[in-house]
């Protein structure tokens, strides 16, 4: 029996849907992971605050790095995830534009100019800085946070 164009364009929906909602989920742990090192971050650096006398606080620099650095790969592994699942689901998008034509507008067009436009009027914050360098600087200036605190140890 063959499907109606609409059940064939629901195929291409659900499958799109499914895919932004990885995305979602991967930067919802990357949320997540980061908050988690944060505050693991900020416990050791407060124990090596409190410890002023011990000579083995180098070991607490030396975690606070070492949790970074596993940050920075986690950031990074999810966020080459979340471009994954995008990756997929645009190509689910560009055949819904396809489908769902209206003369001559597509819904890729639409929000190609869309894009366009937020760009224009927010050339740094909407194009050139990307949230994952922010997510991936924290965890670098926390690792090297860590390397200050151990160099200063010797």
């Amino acid at each position: 029996m063959e499907k109606s164009k609409n059940d064939r364009l629901d195929i291409w929906v659900r499958m799109y849907e499914e895919q932004t909602r990885h995305a979602r989920h991967h930067e919802s742990l990357r949320s997540v992971s980061t908050n988690i090192v944060v505050i693991v971050t900020a416990a050791a650096l407060g124990l090596f605050a409190a410890d002023v006398t011990s000579d083995q606080r180098w070991v607490l620099a030396l975690f606070v790095i070492l949790i970074n650095v596993y940050g920075l790969l986690m950031s990074r592994k999810h966020y080459e995830r979340t471009k994954l699942h995008h990756a997929v689901s645009g190509s689910y998008r560009d055949v819904i534009s396809e489908f769902s034509k209206v003369g001559e507008n597509a819904v890729n067009e639409r929000r190609c100019r869309a894009r366009n436009e937020h760009e224009a009027r927010h050339p740094v914050l909407g194009g050139r800085l990307r949230a994952n360098r922010l997510w991936s600087g924290l965890h670098v200036v926390m690792a090297v946070l860590g390397l200050f605190l151990l160099l200063a140890q010797y």
